[in-house]
């Protein structure tokens, strides 16, 4: 009878020990879960910034983007005018020139029929 009781009370002293270990165990495969949950959870938050933070940059290229093309619109259309206006400004230059030679011819008709008269 003893030694039954001695072998309930060893299987009972290493039920105590086996129970010891796998409450160690699991307490040190809880602490690495925490770890590893708290390790995920700054690795999320720092992708979520770098997310937030390209949207961004998104945003603002896509506003430049539109401010430029509408730059390069206004441009487009300052050139027309611009083209136009040279254009307008080459006749009047052309027109100006015409005249004044033919008032350039018209003088020097005059000069010769004064010299001729003053000859005569």
């Amino acid at each position: 009878l003893e030694q039954e009781e001695n072998k309930v009370l060893r299987a009972s002293l290493e039920l105590t020990q086996v129970r010891q270990e796998i409450e160690r165990r699991l307490a040190q495969k809880d602490e690495e879960f925490a770890s590893t949950k708290k390790n995920f959870a700054k690795a999320i938050d720092g992708m979520q910034m770098e997310l937030e933070a390209e949207t961004k940059g998104k945003v603002e290229a896509l506003r430049m983007k539109k401010k430029l093309e509408t730059d390069v619109v206004d441009l487009g259309v300052a050139l027309e005018h611009a083209n136009a206006a040279n254009s307008e400004s080459q006749r009047n230059i052309k027109r100006i020139q015409t005249t004044i030679r033919e008032i350039q011819a018209k003088y020097e008709d005059e000069v010769r029929a004064k010299a001729a008269a003053q000859d005569s």
